[in-house]
C-alpha cells in the first residue's frame, strides 16, 4: 500500500462482489443497486441497518442482518456517530463563539453608552453645582465660584457706593448730614461691621441697635448671581480693550442690603478702585435684585479673569 493511501472498506471487500438488491424506504421500492452501491449508501447515512432489502425474490430482510453487510452496517453507524459528535461539537463551539462575540459587543456598547452618559451626567452635575463658573469668550471668564457670607470692611475708603434710586431712597435726618448716599452707605457698612450708631438703621439692625442674625437664603443669592453675572461682562470686555496688556484676575465683593438691593461694592485691585471699570460695575450692579430679608447683610465675592 502506497504511503498515505487509506484502505477502502467497500472496494477491498470481496463479499460485495456481484449481486443486485432492491430496498424499501418510506413505503416505496427502489433499485436494483449492486452490493457496493448499497454498502456506500449505508456509509453515507442514506440507509439504516434496519432498511429492508431483497434480492428480488419477494423476501425482505434488514440490510444490517445480511452477511455481506453486517460489518459495513456497524462501521457505517460508528462513522456516522463520530461525524455527528464532531459536527455537534463544532456547531457548539461556533454557537459559543457567536454568543461570546455578542456578549463582548454588548459590553462594549454598554461601556460606550455608560461613558457618554457618565460624561453627560458629569457635565450636567458640573453645570448644576458650579453655575457661576462660565467662560464668556473674548478672554473673559469667571475665575472662581461666587462665595456668599457675612463679612465687614474695616476701611471705608475701600468702599464704592452704589447710587440709590430716586428721591424716595435718599437718606434723611442724620443720614443726610453724613454726605448723601455715600455717607448713608458707609455708615450702614460701619454698623453691619462694627455695630456703631448712625442716623439710619443698618442692614441687620433693629430698633434698639441690636444686630439680627443673618437670615438670607444663600441658594437664592447664588441663583441671582448666576443669572445676572453676564451683565458685568461688558465692563470687563471694555477694560480689556482699554488695557490690552492687562492679564489677571479682578476680585470684586459687594454687599446686599435688607431691601434686596446691592448696597456697596469693593474692587480688590488698586488699579480699578476708580475709573471706567468700577463706574461700569456700579451701574450694572444697580440693576440686580435679590429677595428682601431681615438680619445681617451678606456679601458676595467673585473674580473675573481677563486675558487668560
Amino acid at each position: 500500500m502506497a504511503p498515505g493511501t487509506e484502505p477502502n472498506p467497500i472496494n477491498d471487500d470481496p463479499a460485495l462482489e456481484g449481486g443486485e438488491w432492491l430496498f424499501r424506504r418510506a413505503g416505496e421500492v427502489f433499485g436494483p443497486v449492486d452490493s457496493r452501491a448499497l454498502a456506500a449508501m449505508l456509509y453515507r447515512g442514506e440507509l439504516e441497518p434496519t432498511t429492508p432489502v431483497s434480492p428480488g425474490d419477494g423476501h425482505w430482510t434488514p440490510v444490517g442482518e445480511l452477511p455481506p453487510f453486517v460489518v459495513h452496517a456497524k462501521k457505517a453507524q460508528a462513522a456516522l456517530r463520530v461525524e455527528r459528535e464532531v459536527t455537534g461539537a463544532r456547531l457548539l463551539r461556533q454557537r459559543r463563539g457567536r454568543r461570546k462575540a455578542l456578549a463582548i459587543a454588548a459590553a462594549a456598547l454598554l461601556l460606550v453608552a455608560g461613558g457618554i452618559g457618565g460624561a453627560f451626567l458629569m457635565a450636567r452635575r458640573s453645570a448644576e453645582t458650579n453655575p457661576l463658573l462660565e467662560d464668556f469668550g473674548a478672554g473673559i471668564r469667571i475665575a472662581s465660584v461666587a462665595r456668599v457670607g457675612v463679612s465687614s470692611r474695616a476701611a471705608p475708603d475701600d468702599e464704592i457706593e452704589v447710587p440709590l434710586d430716586g428721591p424716595g431712597d435718599a437718606p434723611t435726618g442724620a443720614g443726610a448730614a453724613g454726605g448723601g448716599a455715600r455717607g448713608a452707605l458707609r455708615r450702614e457698612q460701619g454698623l453691619a461691621g462694627r455695630g456703631g450708631p448712625a442716623g439710619r438703621a443698618a442692614s441687620g439692625d433693629v430698633s434698639g441697635g441690636e444686630l439680627v442674625a443673618a437670615q438670607f437664603d444663600e441658594r437664592k443669592i447664588q441663583a441671582v448671581v448666576a443669572r445676572e453675572q453676564r451683565s458685568l461682562v461688558p465692563c470687563f470686555r471694555a477694560e480689556a480693550a482699554r488695557s490690552p496688556e492687562f492679564r489677571g484676575d479682578v476680585p470684586i465683593e459687594f454687599a446686599i442690603g435688607n431691601d434686596g438691593r446691592v448696597a456697596a461694592l469693593w474692587v480688590d485691585d488698586p488699579r480699578f478702585k476708580q475709573g471706567a471699570l468700577h463706574d461700569c460695575l456700579v451701574q450694572a450692579l444697580h440693576g440686580w435684585r435679590f429677595d428682601p430679608f431681615p438680619g445681617q447683610r451678606p456679601t458676595v465675592s467673585l473674580a473675573f479673569r481677563i486675558g487668560q
